[in-house]
């Protein structure tokens, strides 16, 4: 796969070892999955640890897939105005949206962080594993969108062609 200005640095090179960790994380969900449905029809036990661990799973494999998409550009994109657009309105929209982007991500920060300030050592039912270990993974994962967004602005002020 080629190297996309994106890519490079450090905040390229977090997200994809947030990739890594989000793939482990699919296998993991399968893995967990299958052992709860074995349990449970062959044995007919139930591990509730097991379903929150798959829980958290899912939400790190989400979360830390995110910057990753929008700096492959493979996140949802709607190409209906900006396709018939002039190059230098696309790239006015491209601000925009990147803008909306960061603020996004950094209003989600925000408010987590208000909110867990109430709620993060409240304990989760079947581990007892703090909300603030077990959300961890939507906070750096949103962290990461934010520097992702900011790096494409700064790209935008200084002139450069982003992908």
């Amino acid at each position: 796969m080629p190297q996309e200005v994106g890519e490079a640095g450090i905040i390229g090179r977090a997200a994809r070892m947030a990739d890594t960790v989000s793939i482990t994380c699919l296998f993991i969900i399968a893995a967990l999955v299958f052992i709860q449905l074995a349990l449970r029809n062959i044995f007919s036990i139930a591990y509730a640890s097991i379903d929150e661990l798959a829980r958290m799973a899912h939400i790190y494999l989400v979360f830390l897939l995110v910057p990753l998409a929008f700096l492959d550009r493979s996140h949802v994109n709607v190409e209906l105005v900006t396709m018939y657009a002039p190059a230098g309105i696309r790239r006015i929209l491209d601000i925009v949206v990147t803008a909306l982007m960061a603020a996004f991500s950094l209003i989600f920060l925000l408010s987590d962080y208000f909110f867990m300030a109430k709620s993060g050592n409240v304990p989760t039912p079947a581990m007892g594993m703090p909300n603030l270990l077990f959300f961890s993974g939507a906070y750096i994962g949103m962290a990461l969108l934010f520097l992702a967004a900011c790096q494409r602005l700064v790209g935008y002020v200084r002139g450069r062609a982003l992908p």
